[in-house]
């Protein structure tokens, strides 16, 4: 509502509600109405309700600065072949985000059912639900401990694209597949790919390479050979063999450095 229009006073902030209550054997309750929410506004209504902006502003990834975003295991492993889960990749999507956005969306109030305040992952799932990075939880669970499916990382990769649109064309995604816009989006941008025989499998869990493989290429991190990098990097007892397709990519996404671009692949200079 906008408070000029108002003809009683008040400024509105939502819709009425009505209870409807019903027990596990079917009897009905009473039903309750509660009163639309509201706030009155003075005589600079007119000055200050026409500057405030109901857009948020897209959030932004800090791309300049290469510092090691997955961590390995006390093994000395990384686990590529292994599954995230979705408070991982919040995890990683909050460390990620640029000083501004991750300032003006820090919270510590999510709202969702599953995710208690004392968790470790509190503060990344708030943050990133304030910024309207995580869309794909309308009923009220954001399930944590979950193995995170391809759509859903493209769903979230897609809150960070200036662009909002693009035309779907993998062969298993219909236009009414909830994250089918944000599949086209990412796809067209190049940060992810489907397979050779045109599939995307949007239900696929996806592995902590492939997630790594993904979020380099939105970051524009992209060292092109063994060569590229560093001797005294860390490395990781199953990411040893430099022919492996997701060997550069978890090297960089381990890694803190400093770098030099040579028109879009980088080479290291520095560990950090």
């Amino acid at each position: 509502d906008d408070a000029r229009t108002s003809t009683d006073g008040y400024f509105y902030t939502n819709v009425s509600a009505t209870l409807k209550p019903k027990d596990s054997e079917g009897h009905i309750g009473r039903e309750q109405t509660f009163d639309r929410p509201r706030v009155t506004f003075g005589a600079d209504a007119d000055y200050l309700l026409p500057i405030l902006s109901l857009n948020k502003a897209t959030p932004k990834l800090n791309t300049r600065d290469h510092f090691a975003y997955v961590q390995g295991y006390p093994d000395g492993t990384v686990k590529p072949a292994g599954s995230i889960t979705r408070a991982e990749v919040a995890a990683i999507l909050f460390r990620l985000m640029d000083a501004d956005s991750r300032s003006l969306y820090y919270s510590t109030a999510s709202g969702f059912r599953d995710v208690d305040s004392t968790k470790w992952y509190n503060t990344y799932v708030a943050t990133l639900n304030n910024a309207g990075v995580i869309t794909d939880s309308r009923t009220g669970y954001f399930r944590p401990n979950d193995a995170i499916t391809r759509a859903e990382l493209a769903a979230m990769l897609a809150q960070f694209a200036e662009k909002k649109s693009a035309a779907i064309y993998f062969s298993d995604i219909s236009a009414g597949y909830w994250a089918a816009n944000a599949i086209a989006l990412t796809a067209n941008l190049g940060w992810i790919n489907g397979y050779p025989d045109g599939t995307f499998k949007p239900d696929q869990n996806i592995t902590r390479a492939e997630a790594m493989t993904l979020i380099n290429r939105v970051l524009e991190r992209k060292p092109e050979s063994p060569a590229d990098l560093l001797t005294n990097m860390n490395k990781w007892t199953d990411n040893m063999d430099t022919s492996k397709w997701y060997y550069l990519d978890v090297q960089e996404a381990t890694n803190s450095h400093t770098y030099t671009k040579s028109g879009t692949h980088e080479t290291w200079k520095k560990l950090r």
